[in-house]
């Protein structure tokens, strides 16, 4: 017994070994660019549809639906089975003579394959393989909704860190503007040409200014957690974003968005799929009046007696159910299915409605947004000036403090809005071209 434990015990470390040495192909995110490297948008989004959970479970809901069509299909086949089968039972009988009264059980073996074949179902088995085949036609236009979704969600979080980078960059430099002011109000102060009152809003100025910073580098940090999640990473992956961002405005129209949403948003090509497999439920349904032909063939060896000599029996035949009364069931499964077919009708006819409000709201965000550019780029360069003017002043000792301070705030506050209504920009484009359904 001792020997034995240790047989055991040996087996089971080799086990453990080769189990602690097995590549971990489940839960290893492998492929994943180097630290620091430089991402384009295109590669994250590469990244996203690679590792993000949901589109795992969508493709697997589509493998899952495909083997559904299988087993519809298999009703085309002959079905083969091998049956051992043993039975003991008396031979008792009463007739017009005396009744024969024979207490002793006589043994039946039973061994061999049979075959069933359907020959005609009246399109029961054409239907059900219909309707698994729309619903794997539906389920692969669910995963492409998951994958525009991704798409549009990448795109989002990815221009939030390059929106806070550039507010990172407007508030470094609001920083320097009041550092380099805040010497200016200390040589003044020494040289007697200005109170101690301007270095002191000087002061207050730059912890202002700090404080902005601090905030700008964490909404940063948060935009970073959110695009690693958008992509579907485990872990935060250490790399940069490339800030090469294309702002070229391209003409479109309401109606042209609205033409490609109705014909390529996956949402409305799934439910037409769901609407084709609910008519062929319909089908279905009505085949419940019809007969069901199939055909068998057996091949049994019987013996009443394992050692005696055994007989083999052929048996062919055929089979026509004829359903005559059900309770009324098949009338009301044909009601419930046509009711379900009037409830699609009306979800795509809700779909469409929401589908245009989204196409309406995208467009008008777009357009506000290219408004919106075009101001705060002229605001911008009317705050460069004024800040200009402001900071030539108080450096030759004319200006006073809270002239130049309401100018750095004027500055900062419209290249903030310039960059906001670039990126504004840039999330509205892609919300159009999600509504468009042109991320297939």
């Amino acid at each position: 017994m001792k020997k034995l434990g240790k047989i055991e015990r040996l087996v089971f470390g080799v086990f453990v070994g080769m189990v602690m040495l097995r590549p971990q192909t489940v839960m290893a995110q492998a492929d994943l660019p180097p630290a620091g490297k430089p991402l384009s948008l295109k590669e994250c989004i590469v990244l996203a549809l690679k590792y993000h959970p949901s589109l795992n479970a969508g493709q697997a809901t589509v493998e899952a639906q495909k083997a559904r069509v299988e087993q519809a299909l298999a009703a085309y086949y002959p079905q083969i089975d091998f049956k051992t089968t043993y039975n003991t039972a008396t031979a008792n009988y009463s007739g017009s003579r005396a009744p024969a009264r024979n207490w002793n059980f006589n043994d039946t073996f039973s061994i061999g394959p049979s075959l069933n074949q359907l020959i005609y179902d009246f399109g029961r088995t054409s239907s059900s393989v219909k309707i698994n085949r729309e619903n794997v036609a539906a389920s692969e236009e669910e995963l492409q909704t998951a994958r525009q979704n991704v798409i549009l969600d990448v795109r989002q979080t990815y221009y939030s860190v390059l929106q806070s980078l550039a507010l990172i960059q407007v508030a470094e430099e609001t920083l320097t503007q009041n550092q380099q002011r805040l010497t200016q109000a200390e040589g003044f102060y020494q040289a007697g040409t200005r109170s101690k009152i301007d270095v002191t809003k000087a002061e207050v100025d730059l912890a202002n200014v700090q404080l902005a910073l601090i905030r700008a580098k964490n909404s940063y940090l948060v935009a970073r957690a959110n695009l690693n999640n958008a992509i579907g990473l485990r872990e935060g992956l250490a790399f940069a974003v490339d800030e090469t961002v294309d702002f070229v405005p391209r003409p479109i129209s309401l109606d042209e968005i609205l033409q490609s949403a109705y014909a390529h948003r996956p949402e409305m090509l799934q439910i037409k799929a769901r609407q084709r497999g609910q008519e062929a439920a319909v089908d279905l349904a009505r085949t419940d009046h019809y007969p069901i032909l199939s055909g068998n063939v057996s091949n049994t060896w019987r013996s009443d007696e394992v050692p005696n000599d055994p007989a083999w029996d052929w048996s062919i035949g055929a089979a026509l159910t004829i359903p005559i009364f059900s309770g009324f069931s098949t009338q009301s499964r044909i009601a419930e299915e046509r009711a379900q077919l009037r409830n699609l009708a009306a979800q795509e006819e809700e779909l469409r409605q929401n589908i245009r409000l989204e196409a309406e709201q995208a467009y008008l965000n777009l357009n506000e947004a290219l408004e919106r550019i075009a101001v705060a780029r002229k605001s911008m360069e009317q705050a460069r000036e004024n800040y200009d003017l402001a900071s030539g002043r108080y450096q030759v000792g004319v200006g006073q403090p809270l002239e130049i301070n309401d100018a750095e705030v004027l500055l900062a506050n419209a290249r903030a809005n310039h960059i906001n209504a670039l990126y504004d920009f840039k999330v509205a484009e892609a919300r159009i071209e999600k509504t468009m359904g042109l991320n297939r």
